[in-house]
């Protein structure tokens, strides 16, 4: 799949439907309050209104909160709420912007894969419930299936991505999937006629794994290696629909024959990783050594032997070496970013005088700006919703009440205060 012409590509995205109507309901819900009055507060329109206009604007961010604008270019991936784009034509101060814009470069991204829930709704009949994540912690952008930019989004991240890092039902996918009748067609198929190629048998696997069908995929594929058990491609293609699907016992028997059958340096890699995620460091860093010695794939296997050393104590040397060769080695633009930060962290970290402490002081801040955040919230709505209920919990001044608001309000601008410390600086 080659990627647009013009290597650029923007589009509106809206990463959670349900937040969007939960945010429009309590819209709908505030100006309801405002104009019919039904609690009888004997109070004018106007002064319903300025009484409720704090929430009323809170609830206009959420809404706006809930559509993105998405940009992928060749430096990365920029994404931009509409509150965003509204508070910047209202202020030029980026505080008033903070959380909802953000860039990403390509080096920062850690995966792209699918994420699709079990349970579709009988209802859905072109495209399942699921997404296209791409990012890191804390920082995803999220493409629902059936999005008409989904192809072009997904070209852009073949080209950009490591192949290593693209977690996809299969290596050539394209975005395409199959409406829910075509998949019941295909599953007829197969049922009814017991000599179907072992192709189709993978494809209508796929499928089944896009509608989030996961049992009957499973035993699709093991139909299909059935009857050519000794097949590369069948196998490979086996291999990573039980990875998908979790099954790590099938995939690793798939992947050990594969070592056996063919000499490919990206299957001591999988092998690896397998070996890792099953806690045997010793197994994975003897397969990733055997992997360092093959070129193609040498540079991301010194970058997967760094990962492992640094976990270890006493090894964090030894891991600046093998990101130090890996940067000699690296082709794809990528992983040569991810090379480049693991290395001047890291080195930074062991080399730099309070370098360890500040790091802690700032990942703390974070921490704590995220719950004096939320806590800050919760206490001014409370506070907002007793003084709308029972207005003589604000007499005398501030009362109740208005001690909630006015605690709330000196938590979320102390966590304003702690978000600004704890900004990662390589952001």
């Amino acid at each position: 799949m080659k990627p647009p012409a013009e290597g650029r590509i923007s589009f509106r995205v809206i990463p959670s439907p349900l937040w969007l109507a939960l945010s429009l309901s309590l819209l709908l819900l505030l100006g309801y309050l405002a104009i019919g009055d039904p609690v009888h507060h004997e109070m004018t329109p106007w002064a319903r209104l300025a009484s409720l206009l704090p929430l009323i604007l809170l609830c206009a961010l959420m809404v706006l909160d809930s559509i993105q604008r998405v940009e992928m270019e060749s430096d990365g991936i920029r994404v931009v709420s509409l509150a965003g784009i509204v508070l910047a034509k209202i202020s030029p101060l980026r505080r008033l912007q903070g959380g909802r814009n953000f860039r990403m470069s390509w080096a920062r991204v850690d995966a792209v894969e699918l994420r699709i829930p079990h349970f579709q709704s009988p209802f859905r009949r072109t495209a399942p419930r699921g997404w296209l994540m791409a990012g890191s912690s804390g920082r995803l952008v999220k493409i629902p299936l059936g999005h008409p930019q989904l192809p072009r989004a997904l070209a852009l991240l073949r080209h950009f991505v490591h192949p290593y890092f693209l977690q996809l039902p299969s290596r050539d996918w394209e975005g395409k999937i199959p409406p829910r009748m075509v998949l019941e067609r295909m599953l007829r198929s197969v049922v009814l006629n017991p000599n179907t190629p072992p192709g189709f048998i993978i494809e209508t696997a796929r499928a089944c794994l896009l509608w989030g069908s996961n049992s009957q995929a499973e035993r699709l594929m093991d139909l299909a290696l059935s009857s050519h058990p000794q097949d590369e491609a069948l196998l490979e293609e086996y291999f990573q629909m039980m990875k998908r699907l979790g099954r790590q016992e099938k995939a690793k028997d798939a992947m050990e024959k594969l070592i056996h059958l063919r000499s490919s340096p990206m299957d001591l890699l999988e092998m690896a990783e397998m070996k890792h995620a099953e806690g045997d460091q010793k197994g994975a860093t003897e397969y990733l050594l055997q992997a360092v010695e093959r070129p193609p794939s040498s540079d991301l296997a010194h970058f997967l032997l760094g990962c492992i050393y640094v976990q270890r104590e006493g090894l964090e040397e030894t891991a600046l070496d093998q990101w130090k060769k890996g940067l000699d080695r690296a082709r794809h633009p990528q992983l040569l970013g991810k090379l480049g930060d693991a290395y001047r962290y890291h080195r930074a970290l062991l080399t730099t005088p309070g370098f360890f402490e500040r790091e802690h002081r700032r990942m703390r801040s974070l921490i704590w700006s995220q719950r004096l955040a939320m806590s800050g919230a919760v206490l001014v709505l409370a506070g907002l919703a007793w003084w709308w209920v029972a207005p003589h919990s604000a007499v005398p001044f501030p009362g109740r009440s208005g001690a909630l608001l006015i605690i709330g309000g000196i938590l979320m601008l102390s966590a304003i205060v702690l978000r600004r410390s704890g900004r990662d600086p390589r952001a």
